[in-house]
């Protein structure tokens, strides 16, 4: 009975261990990412249409290069919020929509993935921050920060993924190898019907030329 009642105690002082270092990870990792973070000038329609993205890249081919690099900021989010209504979520509409269905890209009993946007940082590179939330115990919620370096090449601009970040701990390139190794790379190219993703190099590539004209 006594080594019965020992072992109960050391399997408590164990899971309160484990349960104990699960919230300081979670903590660690804690961000929130608000609606009001989101671009509004983006977010503020219900939906994109094929108009607005090509008016946008015809601004990005007739601008200088200075000002391509916030032009190509908003296009991408029209990008990204097209891409999320047409293939992920269509009722998605973080700002104005009503309903559940709104206000999540992917919703599952492991996490909700409720925002992916883009914004440019002070070295002219393209950050893409995917917010995550877990509602159920433990609860959690975190960002990924993709960072990519911007090049144009004439009417062509490549993406380059540089760094990965979850909250301000980088992950490093060995990490995000195995768990990309394990997706269908096919199927998530796929998803992006303008310009191209390659997941092998981390790439993103798209000609403003050829999509406008």
């Amino acid at each position: 009975m006594k080594i019965i009642r020992r072992l109960l105690i050391i399997i408590i002082v164990l899971a309160v261990i484990v349960v104990g270092l699960s919230l300081f990870a979670i903590n660690r990792i804690k961000i929130e990412i608000k609606e009001s973070d989101l671009p509004q000038d983006v977010y503020e329609s219900s939906e994109v249409s094929e108009l607005m993205i090509i008016a946008k890249a015809k601004q990005i081919i007739s601008t200088d290069e200075e000002d391509s690099y916030s032009l190509t900021e908003n296009f991408l989010n029209l990008l990204i919020y097209d891409m999320i209504q047409n293939n992920i979520n269509p009722d998605y509409d973080p700002i104005n929509g009503e309903t559940e269905e709104s206000q999540y890209i992917v919703n599952n009993p492991q996490f909700q993935l409720d925002y992916i946007f883009a914004h440019l940082n002070d070295d002219s590179q393209i950050i893409i921050t995917v917010s995550i939330k877990r509602n159920t115990f433990p609860e959690a919620m975190t960002a990924f920060h993709f960072i990519f370096d911007m090049e144009f090449t004439g009417y062509q601009l490549e993406l380059t993924l540089n760094q990965v970040f979850l909250h301000d701990i980088e992950v490093k390139k060995n990490i995000y190898d195995y768990f990309v190794s394990m997706a269908n790379k096919d199927e998530i190219e796929a998803y992006i019907d303008k310009g191209t993703l390659d997941l092998v190099n981390y790439t993103y590539t798209i000609n403003f030329w050829d999509l406008v004209y």
